[in-house]
């Protein structure tokens, strides 16, 4: 795909679209079966190496990177589940309703998330609170195909199902994408900033706002895990904005004669 808002903006990082498709390239990066893999890595390969990688129901094992790329939610699969869940995205085990399973869970877990288990993420601050989110705040997406592509925007097709594209940024190139998404909304407020891991900022809130009557764009890489990877893969100050498909299009349309024309973004980029 030849993408205006590319030519001009210009990017450090290469956009990533979100595909939905039922097949997969057949040297597409893939987590093998069975092994622990973040869905966060998936993005990172393909804007980094620029190469399709791909998640799948069998591939991704972690629940929340398969709830993030829409192959169902399990958190609240039994009242044990959700408990377990809700502990882990508060304070851990002080959080736990029912603490015996907890620890039991967390003493199998292994040795390198103990810690995790035990404190917890502190995304919410109650366990109430998390199960609040996990029961009516989480995007809920099964989306009726086999695999979810991460795949440089350069490298699409007309035909491909994108749900998303995926800007890995700058301050200032997120400075340039806010603009000119605001350019094309009514309203005050063109950015989603969600609470959750930040797999879920990359695919399943943007999946939503997709759907919404009026989408916006999705800020990511808001938690330390995606700070992390960030800081690997990236830049310490880089974060994601991804814009849902309508948006997209939009901002598209208008990219040619929009903020990324003025001498004031042409000094920004030190031109």
């Amino acid at each position: 795909m030849d993408s205006a808002i590319v030519n001009n903006l210009r990017p450090e990082f290469a956009p990533v679209a979100v595909v939905w498709s039922d097949t997969v390239p057949s040297d597409a990066f893939q987590f093998k079966k069975g092994r622990f893999g973040c869905t966060l890595f998936l993005f990172s390969e393909a804007s980094r190496r620029g190469r399709v990688a791909a998640g799948s129901r069998e591939s991704v094992m972690c629940p929340g990177g398969r709830a993030a790329l829409g192959f169902g939610v399990d958190f609240d699969s039994s009242e044990a589940m959700l408990d377990q869940h809700a502990a882990l995205f508060s304070r851990g085990l002080p959080s736990a309703r029912d603490k015996a399973a907890y620890e039991k869970i967390m003493e199998d877990a292994p040795s390198n998330w103990h810690d995790m288990y035990a404190h917890g993420e502190r995304m919410h601050s109650s366990g109430d609170m998390a199960r609040e989110w996990i029961l009516h705040e989480l995007p809920r997406y099964d989306i009726p195909h086999e695999y979810v592509l991460f795949k440089p925007l350069s490298l699409t097709e007309a035909d491909d199902n994108v749900r998303a594209v995926i800007f890995p940024v700058t301050p200032v190139e997120l400075a340039g994408l806010i603009t000119l998404a605001g350019s094309v909304m009514a309203g005050t407020d063109p950015v989603q900033v969600p609470k959750g891991a930040d797999c879920m900022s990359l695919t399943a809130f943007a999946y939503a706002q997709g759907d919404a009557s009026a989408p916006r764009a999705v800020l990511g890489m808001t938690g330390l895990d995606g700070r992390e990877m960030m800081r690997k893969r990236f830049r310490d100050d880089a974060m994601t904005l991804t814009l849902p498909m309508p948006l997209f299009k939009s901002m598209e349309a208008e990219a040619g004669e929009s903020i990324f024309q003025l001498s004031s973004w042409q000094t920004l980029l030190g031109h």
